[in-house]
């Protein structure tokens, strides 16, 4: 049996969205949003500009598929670490923090990234788009923690909350700093100090579990 039109037609229209959101990913690395148009776009794609806006409104819609993308990256990456640590341990927590300062330490494309978004989205789109990605991620961590009796009696939403704030303005001040190694090590070190705040005293936690 043939494949049938809309199948074909989908399929290609998957991959020439593709092709416009990797296209726009170099170019919004390699010169910057402003510097970037459609129309550039369009010809590192090798599609027309009009197919460039049946599938998005306008660059800042490409803009959100290419950070979206960006950031997905760094948070597969810390579950990949997570994978490792075991399940419960106020260790996944640390694991955690440590893996998206990797994220932005080994690989430029976000920090590039991170350096624009707010220009471009402002800071309430921005927050939303990353907190879409990442909080989920740090409330499961947390209530982990709380169900392994390691965490202070607190409320998870708000801890959440501000962990994510904090772990955002860490992106932005290593990826804005000349040497962002040095600066990681440095906000790794202050960033861990803040969580461990949020831990409840070894033999508190160990009384806890035997109870």
């Amino acid at each position: 049996m043939s494949e049938s039109k809309p199948g074909r037609r989908e399929r290609y229209a998957a991959l020439t969205r593709s092709a416009i959101v990797e296209a726009a990913r170099m170019l919004f690395v390699d010169r910057g949003f402003d510097d970037t148009s459609v129309d550039d776009i369009a010809d590192a794609a090798q599609v027309s500009k009009g197919a460039i806006y049946h599938h998005f409104k306008d660059k800042q819609e490409i803009f959100i598929d290419v950070y979206r993308d960006a950031t997905k990256g760094v948070i597969e990456n810390v579950v990949k670490v997570l994978i490792d640590v075991p399940a419960g341990s106020w260790d996944r927590i640390e694991a955690a923090a440590s893996a998206v300062i990797k994220g932005y330490t080994d690989n430029r494309e976000p920090r590039v990234l991170v350096r624009q978004v707010m220009g471009v989205l402002g800071a309430e789109r921005t927050q939303a788009l990353e907190g879409e990605l990442a909080l989920p991620l740090i409330r499961t961590l947390l209530t982990e923690a709380e169900e392994n009796g390691e965490l202070r009696d607190l409320s998870i939403e708000k801890a959440s909350q501000l962990i994510f704030r904090v772990l955002c303005e860490s992106s932005l001040l290593i990826a804005n700093s000349a040497d962002y190694t040095e600066a990681a090590h440095e906000v790794e070190t202050v960033m861990l100090y803040m969580f461990a705040g949020l831990r409840k005293p070894p033999a508190t936690a160990r009384a806890r579990r035997k109870s």
